[in-house]
């Protein structure tokens, strides 16, 4: 009987080896030792923190971010799946625990005999059963350990809708900055352009100009107002984009600042690509969905194997409902009880195939992920560089196209050079001036865009769960 026992022991501990043998290969991915794109080397610039907008100097960019993380539906809905990855997870882990039921119940029968007196019976009863499953091949466990992990990716999906939408209101709150540094660009230019179109007047009436240089300075004017409503239609509807992601609508919404010139630009280091693995929270997320995978693939493997059940249960019952908990009323029983499949059509294992094969799939999606994280910080860090070597030139080319407009103009007053001279260095100079608009908000967007690749300020710590309170009263 003892040899018996023990034979049963060790075939069940070699099943929960067997059930345990799932685990899957992890995928590898090559680091990098270092960036190929130019990064910062001055000692005082560091890496992202968690407040590094605060680096543009500006107060109400501030402001605006903090009623953003606030209101932003698209973040709402971040929570509200963290708070159903937490049911489920909580729901899984449930399994792990006995279940426990009570029960009460009372009957009442009447009965007549041969046409005598009815005779009434009254019982009353009550139980308790409770029943566990033992985990002994750890469908259950891994079953829970699943739901825990993509608990935790939907955790570090949150952070990363928080980290781009940071990223999406000072991106659009630049461009409302620029569409009205554009705007006054245009129209002080307009400005200049009509009193150059007066001064041709003047000489049109004595004599001294053609109807042509007239014409000519009439068509500049007519294409430099027709920028204005354009420029008015990008601010509109940058501020439009602006007030939706603060969870707003959009009418009466508007900004107080201006122009880029307004805000500092923030220089971030970039630091080694291996932290890159720890500053990512999408990174982080989908490490934590292949490892959900991977305890899929183990609960799958472990439902092939044999399902024991515990059962215990007692009660009382009385006709008399005073009696009812008294000394030989109660009655009890355990009992346990074992199954196994022996033909499911294929069912179980093909479940098991599936979970592998949906670990295949989370794997190629996780290398993605890792090798387009490094990508993306190679881009801004290139974007960072050239863009900066383009202001710079794009900032001589606009001083000079100034300075060879001036003294066309004034060579022009003088009766030095012809009307075309001093039309074409107008033209210049204001092509010059709106690419460095256009340059000095690049080179903003390439620094937000290095600081989101490189993950946004996040400091790499696991996120708390929002309370489950939320649930009841969500907004």
């Amino acid at each position: 009987m003892n040899k018996s026992i023990y034979k049963l022991g060790v075939s069940l501990a070699a099943l929960s080896l067997l059930g345990a043998c799932a685990s899957m290969a992890h995928p590898k991915v090559t680091m990098p030792e270092a960036w190929q794109g130019a990064a910062s080397t001055d000692a005082n610039v560091t890496l992202p923190d968690p407040l590094w907008w605060q680096r543009f100097q500006s107060s109400e960019l501030t402001r605006l971010i903090q009623e953003a993380i606030a209101n932003n539906n698209d973040l709402k809905v971040a929570t509200a799946r963290v708070l159903q990855a937490e049911a489920s997870s909580a729901s899984a882990s449930a399994a792990l625990f006995p279940s426990i039921s009570a029960g009460g119940g009372v009957n009442r029968s009447v009965r007549q005999v041969d046409g005598g007196p009815d005779t009434t019976n009254v019982g009353y009863s009550a139980s308790l059963q409770a029943s566990y499953q033992l985990d002994l091949f750890g469908q259950v466990r891994n079953s829970s350990a699943s739901a825990a992990k993509r608990l935790e990716s939907s955790l570090y999906d949150r952070e990363t809708v928080t980290i781009t939408l940071i990223s999406n209101v000072i991106t659009t709150y630049l461009q409302v900055l620029s569409a009205r540094e554009r705007y006054k660009l245009t129209s002080d230019r307009l400005g200049n352009a009509e009193t150059i179109f007066k001064l041709l007047e003047t000489q049109r009436r004595v004599g001294t100009l053609s109807e042509l240089e007239l014409a000519q300075q009439r068509v500049a004017l007519a294409n430099q107002r027709a920028n204005l409503p354009a420029l008015r239609l990008a601010e509109t509807q940058s501020l439009n984009a602006l007030a939706v992601l603060l969870g707003r609508t959009p009418q009466g919404f508007t900004v107080e600042a201006r122009a880029l010139s307004d805000l500092s630009l923030p220089v971030v280091a970039a630091g080694i690509p291996s932290t890159l693995m720890t500053r990512r929270p999408d990174l982080r997320s989908a490490e934590a969905a292949l490892q959900a995978a991977n305890f899929d693939v183990a609960a799958a493997r472990a439902a092939r194997f044999p399902s024991i059940s515990l059962t215990a249960s007692g009660g009382t019952s009385s006709s008399a409902l005073a009696s009812l908990f008294t000394t030989g009323t109660f009655l009890y029983s355990l009992a346990g009880s074992a199954s196994q499949s022996i033909f499911a059509g294929g069912r179980l294992q093909a479940q098991e195939q599936g979970s592998r094969a949906s670990y295949l799939q989370v794997a190629a999606n996780y290398q993605k992920a890792v090798i387009s994280a490094f990508s993306d910080v190679e881009n801004a860090l290139a974007a960072v560089d050239y863009n900066g070597q383009q202001y710079g030139l794009v900032q001589e080319a606009s001083t000079q196209a100034d300075l060879a407009y001036r003294l066309a103009e004034l060579r022009y007053r003088a009766g030095a050079v012809d009307f075309q001279t001093v039309l074409n260095a107008q033209n210049s100079a204001f092509s010059s001036q709106e690419s460095l608009v256009q340059s000095r908000l690049s080179r903003f967007t390439a620094v937000i865009s290095l600081t989101a690749a490189l993950g946004g300020g996040w400091d790499g710590t696991k996120p708390d769960a929002p309370p489950m309170s939320m649930v009841s009263n969500p907004l």
